[in-house]
């Protein structure tokens, strides 16, 4: 008789209320980083998301109580007064800088997951869904954080800007297709 642990081979995690989960193939690279663009913090609720992502190849969703959804332009009244480009705070604001599903739970209605489509395929998870978080990689970098509500203490690099932001993501997406 083997005294052996079985290896997990796989990370799990769940939206808050357990309706909807995820399973990660262990051992899979993964990224992390925080985002401070108003369509994440809309999405979580909070000044910043905490966001793991891995490829979609290595994730396998049971979301059976989830709704995602694609939205186009902000929700009227998100813009605070801020002025758009096109002069009206509640027009013009473009929902994507990204092709992303975002899935709440029917539930509870808080953030499960997101994902994006394409030839590179992505799932985006709050970090918070994870039941380990100690199987997390360490945060890498603030994108967007001119859209920041509070300044954030730390040593990691703030990207401000649309371009600079989308650049960090890009070179974060390559590293998880580098053969190891």
């Amino acid at each position: 008789m083997s005294t052996d642990t079985p290896t997990e081979t796989v990370i799990r995690g769940s939206c808050a209320c357990g309706a909807n989960t995820f399973e990660v193939t262990a051992g899979v690279r993964m990224q992390r980083f925080y985002c401070h663009c108003l369509y994440c913090r809309q999405f979580m609720g909070g000044p910043y998301t905490d966001v793991t992502f891995v490829r979609a190849k290595n994730v396998v969703m049971h979301a059976d109580h989830a709704t995602f959804v694609n939205p186009k332009l902000l929700p009227p009244g998100f813009a605070h007064g801020r002025v758009s480009r096109f002069g009206n705070p509640d027009k013009g604001r473009f929902a994507k800088c990204a092709r992303l599903n975002r899935a709440h739970c029917d539930e509870w209605g808080g953030p499960f997951i997101e994902t994006i489509a394409g030839p590179w395929g992505m799932v985006f998870i709050p970090s918070i869904n994870f039941a380990d978080q100690d199987v997390l990689p360490p945060v890498q970098r603030h994108i967007y954080y001119r859209r920041r509500e509070q300044d954030v203490a730390d040593e990691l690099p703030k990207h401000h800007y649309f371009a600079s932001s989308q650049l960090a993501i890009y070179r974060m997406l390559s590293g998880l297709f580098r053969r190891s």
